[in-house]
């Protein structure tokens, strides 16, 4: 038997976990059972140290980072925090930014979601909105199309197809970091993806874990992710 490949996903926190008034850390169900059809081993991690974070990635073979609340901006130069922005624990930040920078220094495949997608640009030099307000295209909590870059990794990842996608986000990729290239955008013009030269680096603004259970599409990119990651558990 081929062994699975091994998923990391850094966990999203949580206020209250239960009935009961407790904190705690978990993974959505829908991203979890998005990796295990894909043929991955989804592992959850917590890092609560950069140290740690690269003891982990050193066990993994491929790596999510996942959405969630909005990242705070002021440690990349931004003085303010917009009037709309939903920080959770700076614990959060640390833990992503601890497990994409170790992923970024072993090499591993990279599946960035949503805030993932941003977190991955800003810790390599990218620029964030904020806010980005609503005009031709809902962003918050609707499914809207998407132009794919032709030629690009998403475009092989997600075939010939009328792309859209589930978002529920305000923050956005402004500026994108040197060694990331663009590969889909709204007709609004915030950038929809991003992905690095070399194939390893697939960052995608919508979420498409919501769908995957029911839409082919949603799942590719879950399955380009543990097809990488064998792929280099084999080389």
């Amino acid at each position: 038997m081929v062994p699975r490949p091994r998923i990391l996903i850094v966990g999203r926190w949580s206020d209250q976990i239960g009935k009961d008034p407790s904190q705690g850390v978990y993974v959505g169900r829908k991203l979890i059972d998005s990796v295990a059809r894909s043929g991955g081993e989804p592992i959850m991690v917590w890092p609560d140290t950069a140290d740690r974070a690269v003891d982990l990635v050193r066990l993994a073979d491929g790596v999510i980072l996942p959405g969630g609340n909005d990242l705070d901006l002021r440690p990349y130069g931004v003085p303010d925090v917009h009037p709309k922005e939903k920080h959770p624990p700076a614990e959060q930040d640390a833990a992503d930014v601890t497990v994409a920078r170790a992923a970024l220094d072993a090499g591993l495949p990279i599946l960035a979601i949503c805030r993932g997608m941003q977190v991955l640009n800003v810790i390599m030099g990218g620029t964030i909105h904020q806010h980005v307000e609503e005009t031709t295209v809902e962003h918050t909590g609707v499914r809207h199309p998407f132009d794919v870059v032709p030629g690009s990794l998403l475009e092989t990842v997600l075939g010939d197809v009328h792309a859209t996608g589930y978002s529920s986000h305000h923050q956005a990729c402004k500026d994108l970091a040197p060694g990331l290239v663009l590969n889909a955008r709204t007709s609004d013009d915030i950038i929809e993806g991003f992905e690095s030269p070399d194939g390893r680096i697939l960052g995608v603004q919508w979420h498409p874990e919501i769908d995957a259970a029911d839409d082919p599409v949603q799942q590719r990119p879950f399955g380009w992710l543990t097809d990488l990651a064998l792929a280099a558990t084999h080389a």
